[in-house]
């Protein structure tokens, strides 16, 4: 780094301390009170809730291990605000909350993207291995790498939904964040893998673990030559708990030794006081993958958490049917 890039640097990091430390003041939000619960909220939002789908355009890219993902884009004005978001778990651009952060960009006139995990987003990867909580390399080659060479060199807003939030604070905390992003938020992250798999063992929860066990099993069966070890498989359609799914498939083809070991390595809670820019963590107390315990109580550092009352998992739906999330993302982005 040049004498010129460090400055700039520095006044960035000086500039974002004086920021930080003004408190975040959201608009009032008022949940739907005919979603009684944090389920219902979730539901409504990823499954009933009507969103436009974006007309995107899709990039392939090609990664620097061999391997490829796809970036669904809308364009926006030169010059423009870039926002890089990376979904949740089986996740992809057409996810309802994707869509709605994605049409504020295009109402905007900013520019958006959504950088797909390997092997979603109806792309599936070319090496065994997927993605888990704490794989950053691709947003870092997305950031670091893939704009500045399509001459996109601007600072970006960078933003993570349930497991891409994990994704994206491991990259802030490690990173290059203080030269490319402005500022981020994460939403309904479980910072604390092993108490969410534990939270998410009981009551209707289990039915959100085996809706991902399903599309993933799918991916196996179509991977598993790759793979190359059929017990996985058979042991991935017996899971019922995440620590049941994560010891038969994400742990051994990501290299961990096991479920225990996976979510103490890469549980984001680890990544927080690291964190340099402006970050928000949204998440609400009635989340049902992600228990309140595991949630950080208190803004410190870079991190403003907000934590509201209801909402579910990226639910946030108010009194109309509409989501409050967006409009408090945004505000947070552009005040920082």
């Amino acid at each position: 780094m040049d004498v010129n890039s460090l400055s700039r640097v520095v006044l960035r990091l000086l500039r974002t301390i004086f920021k930080s430390m003004r408190k975040f003041q959201p608009s009032p939000f008022k949940a739907a009170g005919w979603l009684p619960n944090g389920h219902f909220q979730s539901i409504f939002a990823s499954m009933v809730m009507p969103v436009k789908l974006p007309n995107y355009r899709r990039e392939i890219l090609d990664l620097p291990d061999g391997d490829i993902v796809a970036a669904d884009w809308v364009d926006g004005e030169p010059k423009a605000p870039i926002v890089v978001l990376v979904h949740g778990m089986e996740g992809s651009s057409h996810s309802r909350y994707a869509r709605l952060l994605m049409n504020e960009c295009v109402k905007r006139g900013w520019h958006g993207v959504v950088l797909h995990m390997r092997s979603c987003g109806g792309l599936i990867n070319k090496h065994k291995q997927f993605y888990h909580a704490g794989f950053y390399a691709d947003i870092k080659y997305f950031l670091d790498q893939r704009l500045p060479q399509i001459g996109m060199n601007e600072q970006v807003y960078l933003l993570g939904v349930s497991l891409g939030g994990s994704q994206i604070a491991h990259y802030l905390a490690k990173g290059k964040a203080l030269e490319r992003v402005k500022a981020a938020a994460i939403i309904s992250t479980p910072l604390d893998l092993g108490a969410s798999a534990d939270f998410m063992s009981k009551g209707f929860s289990r039915n959100y673990v085996v809706k991902f066990r399903n599309t993933l099993l799918e991916k196996y069966h179509l991977k598993s030559e790759l793979i190359g070890d059929e017990s996985m498989a058979i042991n991935l359609a017996k899971a019922k708990t995440f620590w049941e799914l994560d010891n038969a498939a994400t742990a051994p083809i990501h290299g961990f030794r096991d479920a225990a070991h996976y979510y103490a390595e890469m549980s984001s809670k680890n990544c927080l006081k690291d964190i340099p820019v402006p970050t928000l963590y949204l998440a609400s107390r009635d989340d049902p993958f992600v228990p309140e315990a595991s949630m950080p109580q208190i803004s410190e550092g870079m991190l403003t958490s907000l934590l509201t009352e209801k909402g579910g998992h990226v639910g946030f739906v108010n009194q109309y049917g509409k989501s409050w999330m967006v409009h408090t993302v945004f505000k947070f982005l552009t005040e920082n």
